[in-house]
């Protein structure tokens, strides 16, 4: 599940989602896919570049990747739902339903669970009545999306980030140490606890953990990487050319190599 993942995307497979939307939208039978395990050729790579750019000036950067990149986030996030929903035969769920169907697959990738089995009914129950935006006691399409994608919800992504911090909590100051973050299996690294502390206190509020919850900003750093490496002339932008041009430069950078999806 996209948005659940805590590592990062190689910058060959956003792009890939890329293509797969790009697709998609030329041919309104293709499904959109999960870009998982989808490695796109150079070719594709070039074919990719129109459609990402919006104002057709035959250049993009970053602002328009990332505009992109949230149709596809969003796309691949309706497209899990709707399977959800397909595999159960029904159009939306009910609260007991979505604890007996549904809440493994919510918590499959929720690093706030040591067990990795099932989020506690209670915690069910909360995440379910802030889904429920129209208060009607079931979860339709639209509903679903935040369960599996919290960033689509500021009140779920909250949610999760504080579930997150008191799993980890250990001293129950309503923060976490670099040691609380590293302990057990940890959040992720020295550097990465460093990133998040943005206030430089030298702990982690629920706050500031939410950006663990954020595909966003992972893609965004990858393919901050991708102008570096692409954008010869520096001007920010990155032609059709550009991108041929450095191929296999990208393919063998440390961005590509070191965000692997899990």
């Amino acid at each position: 599940m996209v948005a659940l993942c805590r590592k990062v995307m190689p910058i060959l497979v956003v792009i890939a989602a890329v293509v797969v939307l790009a697709l998609a939208s030329d041919d309104p039978g293709n499904d959109i896919r999960e870009p998982d395990d989808v490695i796109p050729t150079q070719q594709q790579i070039s074919q990719v570049h129109r459609p990402i750019d919006s104002d057709k000036d035959g250049k993009i950067n970053l602002v328009e990747i990332m505009n992109f990149s949230d149709t596809i986030a969003l796309a691949t996030a309706r497209q899990y739902c709707a399977e959800v929903l397909e595999s159960l035969e029904t159009e939306s769920v009910t609260l007991e339903r979505l604890k007996k169907d549904v809440s493994k697959m919510v918590v499959s990738s929720d690093v706030s669970l040591d067990d990795g089995n099932a989020l506690p009914e209670e915690e069910v129950q909360h995440r379910f009545l802030l889904a429920d935006s129209n208060n009607d006691g079931k979860l339709d399409l639209e509903e679903m999306v935040p369960l599996f994608f919290p960033e689509s919800n500021p009140a779920m992504l909250s949610r999760v980030a504080h579930v997150l911090l008191t799993s980890k909590d250990q001293n129950g100051d309503g923060k976490l140490t670099a040691d609380e973050f590293l302990s057990g299996d940890g959040l992720g690294d020295q550097d990465d606890f460093a990133k998040l502390d943005r206030d430089g206190s030298g702990t982690l509020d629920a706050e500031e953990l939410e950006s663990l919850e954020v595909e966003r900003n992972y893609v965004q750093e990858a393919m901050q990487d991708l102008i570096i490496l692409a954008d010869k002339d520096a001007d920010g932008h990155i032609t059709s050319a550009e991108l041929d041009a450095k191929y296999e430069e990208i393919s063998r950078s440390r961005a590509a190599q070191d965000f692997v999806v899990s």
